[in-house]
């Protein structure tokens, strides 16, 4: 799971807290892979419910199969994840329109899945990655990701993949203050 708060302070912790538990929760509770999109749908219900000040979620939920290579997904209006498969990274597929956490609480999320083979790699972020600022107040962009990781070696470790995508960021931002925090996550498949 990887997430993004709407705002900042206090407020945002609490219901990022908030959220995490309530989602957990939902999680634990299935009983299997495809249960995902029905724990972020009543997480979702319940984060609705008392939110006068508006704020929102954004998720991403994936589950892997570490048998088979099986990932079952559900998006909440997250950046889209890249994966490394067929020799390059691609954004994963956009599925139908949804929405980030504690907006709509009828809204029914749906998943999706793909089959990870041996030495693929998820790469997962914020919008802090993609929405980073140089002087010029221009974004370092999805674009830009997707070029630069397929252009950096794909079998260094993740530690260090995710090292230089960060100096990436830092070199294309310079001097300009960052204005969002920076999250990122990756996993490579190790195969059946």
């Amino acid at each position: 799971t990887i997430a993004d708060v709407s705002g900042k302070g206090i407020p945002a912790a609490l219901f990022m807290m908030s959220g995490k538990t309530i989602l957990k929760n939902f999680v634990l509770m299935a009983r299997t892979a495809d249960d995902l999109a029905a724990a972020m749908t009543l997480a979702n219900q319940q984060l609705c419910q008392n939110n006068e000040e508006l704020m929102f979620i954004t998720v991403f939920l994936a589950m892997l199969d570490l048998k088979t290579g099986k990932l079952i997904y559900v998006s909440a209006a997250h950046n889209p994840p890249l994966i490394y498969h067929n020799g390059k990274y691609e954004y994963l597929p956009k599925t139908k329109k949804t929405f980030a956490l504690g907006i709509r609480p009828k809204f029914s999320y749906q998943q999706d899945e793909l089959q990870m083979d041996k030495g693929d790699i998820l790469f997962l972020y914020t919008d802090g990655v993609t929405e980073a600022e140089n002087v010029a107040e221009e974004l370092y962009s999805n674009e830009r990701l997707e070029e630069f990781l397929n252009d950096t070696d794909k079998n260094l470790p993740l530690e260090e993949l995710l090292a230089q995508v960060r100096k990436s960021i830092k070199d294309y931002a310079g001097e300009a203050q960052q204005s969002d925090d920076i999250t990122m996550l990756a996993l490579r498949f190790k195969g059946k």
